[in-house]
């Protein structure tokens, strides 16, 4: 990164946010730029009025400024991060900074623990650096020390103390924005548990604080505010109510429970929003910490609860705007699941694209067993994307397994020839967001021409299904933002994650082709609206190593599984004469009956069809499905 004093050997980058400190930021500032190990420095200025960020570019043009314009709290550490590029992130107030050789000791810390993903600091407080109290909290910890860790377990500790694998921290969100500031850091500290990461104290690694004397206006309130908050994002609702009482019931004698109570019940809705109660194995690490015991020392400003405040770690976020010419915007509502089978290159494009959405999104790759040097390319490109290599060819049930793992409140899939154009992603969110009946939404498809596809190269153009989606005759309620539709496609669609899991995600039976018209089906029948929204776009490149007669062969079968599953009778003749008298008259199309019909027995035992008003949307749909030239099974 031009500017940025690094070296080579730099593993560790240190963000810091400010505001309206421009004296205490300058001496940060020349004292982690004189460090040994060079980090590359980026320092966010959170609308700071005392000329910080002009005092930052005079003094200090080798460091990375970010002048975001407003107070983004804590998630301005998270900005930060997204601008860096080496593996390991340390945070630094403007009151503090890192000894010599502490960043070093931390990078060799996370290159012997792979599970390791925060480094807890020492902190020692003052010009004389005395120890801060949280210390012998930290080393006391009931957690114990897991033997693939370097420290004692915990599940709190000090941002300007700590250092972070950057792919973990950004993972999970970084610190939520819907918290701002004051102990946010136990909601990240239990989100990176939750994921299976290890947060360790280690006391060779060492961080100087040096905060201004006297109490902070609003600390006290903001620490209660986001205490409450995160139990109710985190914790089972026995503790969170519970938690809610003792507030109230401290309200009339305490104007910082006042304050706190009432900021909390404004983000409340939000919170609830974010819920996701942590996995019984860190609920049980939470409640060894908050067991009765000597009352440990009191940290001091700043510091959290060395055992997090009782609360949890970040929901999905979206991260405030960045300045013109700084970093992206990020949108981690939404994970991008993509399956793929032998086609390396074509898979490297697309991730190349995803990578560089202003959205950053989390991305899954489920490599279904290719043999072409998939997953090393993935790992060596691509490190920061989870991959997932089941060993087998799932086709479409790929997807379901990523699903498993993801976090983020929507979903949206890829192949590995298509990919999400800038914005849509954040678009496709706030559809959801803004409408709880809406489960899914299906985005314009543009088709990039090969050379060999007899088209002239240029401008891409609307996948034929386009004008059947934007033109479907199904009636809509009157919130649904844009028509609805009957099915949807699966590399051009975002849906809610609860909803898709709910639903068994896709029939392992169906494999891959046409697999979406049985899950759309079961989602309508449980009362969800699926739309079409043209303001969002999906690129499709199509692979030349396709198997046309393949993908046929399996459209036909699962077009007539779908329709014996879920259609009445009456209907299920009439759909199966049609294809019959409609779809190419040779082996293929031969095979793909006799399919059909070998998997009777399944399909009558597993029938169940849909409800009076989802058939009444279906059979709408047959007459356009009949002249549809997307639908036409040739090839």
């Amino acid at each position: 990164m031009p500017g940025i004093h690094s070296t080579a050997a730099a593993r560790v980058g240190v963000v810091v946010i400010t505001r309206d400190r421009r004296d205490r930021l300058l001496d940060t500032l020349g004292r982690l730029t004189a460090l040994p190990e060079r980090p590359p420095v980026v320092v966010v200025d959170n609308g700071s009025a005392d000329g910080t960020a002009d005092a930052v570019r005079a003094a200090h043009p080798g460091v990375r400024l970010l002048d975001v314009g407003r107070n983004l709290g804590a998630a301005g550490r998270t900005l930060g991060a997204e601008t860096l590029t080496t593996p390991y992130v340390a945070f630094s107030d403007d009151d503090s900074w890192w000894e010599p050789g502490s960043l070093a000791r931390a990078a060799g810390l996370f290159g012997a623990h792979p599970r390791l993903g925060l480094v807890a600091a020492a902190t020692r407080v003052g010009p004389d650096g005395r120890p801060d109290p949280i210390n012998q909290v930290l080393a006391a910890s009931p957690l114990g020390r897991a033997a693939d860790l370097p420290g004692p377990s915990v599940l709190g500790f000090l941002a300007c103390a700590a250092v972070v694998r950057r792919a973990a921290f950004l993972d999970v969100g970084g610190f939520d924005p819907l918290l701002h500031f004051g102990g946010e850091e136990s909601l990240l500290a239990l989100d990176l548990a939750c994921r299976g990461w290890g947060l360790a104290y280690c006391p060779g690694v060492v961080a100087r604080h040096d905060p201004e004397p006297g109490p902070r206006a609003g600390r006290t309130a903001r620490l209660l505010r986001n205490e409450l908050l995160t139990l109710w994002m985190r914790r089972p609702w026995p503790r969170a109510l519970g938690a809610t009482w003792s507030l109230v019931r401290a309200c009339p004698a305490d104007r910082e429970a006042r304050a706190a109570l009432a900021s909390a019940l404004r983000r409340l809705p939000a919170a609830t929003a974010r819920r996701r109660p942590v996995p019984p194995a860190v609920e049980h690490a939470l409640r060894l910490l908050e067991s009765p015991g000597p009352a440990p020392p009191r940290p001091g400003a700043g510091a959290v609860a060395a055992g997090p405040a009782p609360g949890p770690g970040p929901g999905p976020r979206r991260a405030a705007a960045a300045p013109s010419g700084g970093p992206a915007v990020t949108d981690h509502r939404t994970t991008v699941v993509v399956i793929t089978h032998n086609r390396r290159d074509e898979l490297l494009h697309t991730l190349g694209r995803l990578a560089a959405l202003p959205e950053r999104p989390p991305v899954i790759v489920v490599d279904n067993a290719s043999a072409d040097g998939t997953a090393d390319a993935v790992r060596a490109r691509h490190p920061r994307m989870r991959l997932l290599t089941p060993g087998r060819n799932l086709g479409a049930v790929g997807r379901n397994l990523a699903a498993r793992l993801v976090t983020t409140p929507y979903l949206a899939f890829c192949d590995d020839d298509s990919w999400w154009e800038p914005g849509s992603l954040s678009a496709a969110a706030d559809l959801l967001d803004r409408h709880p009946g809406l489960v899914s939404v299906t985005a314009r498809i543009l088709v990039h021409a090969r050379p060999a596809d007899g088209r002239p190269p240029g401008e891409p153009y609307e996948d034929p299904i386009v004008a059947e989606l934007r033109d479907s005759p199904l009636p809509r309620p009157p919130w649904l933002p844009g028509p609805a539709l009957g099915s949807f496609l699966a590399a051009a669609t975002v849906l809610r994650t609860d909803a898709f899991r709910a639903a068994g995600g896709f029939s392992p039976r169906l494999w891959l082709g046409g697999e979406e018209e049985l899950m759309a089906a079961d989602l309508a029948a449980a009362g969800w609206w699926l739309g079409y929204a043209d303001e969002l776009t999906v690129h499709h490149r199509p692979s030349p190593s396709r198997d046309p007669r393949l993908r046929r062969r399996h459209g036909i079968r699962n077009t007539l599984w779908f329709t014996w599953l879920r259609r009445p009778v009456p209907a299920a003749l009439r759909r199966t004469l049609h294809l019959a008298r409609t779809v190419p008259r040779d082996a293929t199309s031969l095979r793909a009956f006799a399919e059909a019909a070998a998997g009777l027995p399944w399909v009558l035992r597993e029938r169940r069809p849909v409800p009076p008003a989802v058939e009444e949307r279906l059979r709408l749909l047959e007459a356009p499905q009949r002249v549809s030239a997307a639908r036409r099974y040739v090839g």
